[in-house]
């Protein structure tokens, strides 16, 4: 039952997609019999870009290259990396939000945003979701050319929305030198992953440290816990707060979806913070049940030593953070 649902979920978004132009005209094709089909030409090697920004460039990047050391350019090995692995029908500007929250945090790290919008803006999810691996394989070379360089695997923070959260979760799965640090899943995607092997989606075993945001559970999200720690704002499902209760968002939850990528962003600055609180369920904090259980912040500033699932309450535009 829970397929079906997943691939009526596919479908539906495909026809908005579609509707919308969000997709590359080039990668359309057509026989010999003028019949139209979607390319599925993807080659990750080539494909996949790593766009380094960092305090000495905060707005024009610089593109690194595996092996390729004079390409490293402001990179620093001595300071941390935050790795930011997009989703599907999306690019990397669509979480630049989270690229400005970590530039005006003023912290000095490096951070690597990761366009595959070459693969993902396919209109078949199915070929997306498949393309999600190999963009995580090579997302791993790159790391792995990094920690050559001095990185240390503790400093790594892969943080990853919808299908880029598995594309995380198979680069840390596929490094060989050691666990990176931290893997952050954002709502990560569900349709076609159920019966998947966890070597290619996000789990638990992929890093030293994994947490998880979930905020479209059971639709275009992931539901159950999956990572070291798991928060639920709002109860993690859709709608979340704010998100109108359309035909679009019922039927989709994208507006639930991509709120995953914004709660995170503001988790990076905010001085009033996401507080979750330990419980083992919506309802049990709803009712106040829970109120003396640990508390857990959420996002960018989660502790590596919270363990378990977290609720919490969100206001419904931006600021986000009740505190």
């Amino acid at each position: 039952m829970k397929s079906a649902i997943y691939f009526l979920v596919c479908g539906v978004f495909v026809t908005l997609a579609t509707s919308y132009n969000l997709y590359d005209k080039s990668l359309v094709k057509e026989d010999g019999n003028n019949n139209q089909s979607i390319a599925t030409r993807f080659d990750a090697e080539k494909d996949v870009l790593f766009l380094l920004y960092t305090q000495k460039n905060p707005l024009n990047p610089e593109y690194i290259s595996v092996g390729d050391a004079a390409s490293l350019g402001n990179f620093n090995v001595k300071n941390s990396l935050k790795l930011v692995i997009h989703g599907w029908i999306a690019n990397s500007n669509f979480l630049d939000a989270i690229r400005e929250a970590y530039i005006a945090s003023g912290e000095d790290c490096n951070i690597v945003m990761v366009d595959w919008s070459k693969g993902s803006e396919d209109l078949l999810y199915n070929e997306a979701r498949d393309r999600a691996v190999s963009v995580g394989e090579r997302t791993a070379a790159l790391l792995e050319f990094l920690v050559s360089k001095g990185l240390g695997l503790s400093n790594i923070h892969l943080v990853g929305h919808s299908l880029g959260a598995h594309a995380a979760g198979v680069a840390g799965n596929r490094m060989k030198s050691g666990k990176v640090g931290r893997i952050t899943g954002l709502d990560p995607a569900a349709p076609l992953y159920s019966a998947e092997s966890v070597t290619d989606r996000l789990d638990s075993t992929d890093a030293a440290y994994v947490d998880v945001i979930h905020t479209c559970g059971g639709v275009l999200g992931w539901a159950d816990p999956l990572g070291h720690s798991d928060f639920y704002p709002n109860g993690g499902t859709m709608v979340q707060p704010g998100c109108n209760t359309n035909v679009a968002e019922l039927g989709l939850g994208s507006c639930s979806h991509n709120r995953c990528p914004a709660l995170f962003a503001e988790s990076i600055t905010t001085k009033k913070g996401f507080v979750g609180v330990k419980c083992s369920n919506w309802l049990l904090y709803q009712t106040g049940m829970c109120s003396m259980n640990d508390k857990e912040l959420m996002g960018d500033k989660t502790s590596t030593s919270a363990r378990g699932t977290y609720y919490l309450k969100t206001a419904s535009s931006s600021p986000f953070a009740e505190g």
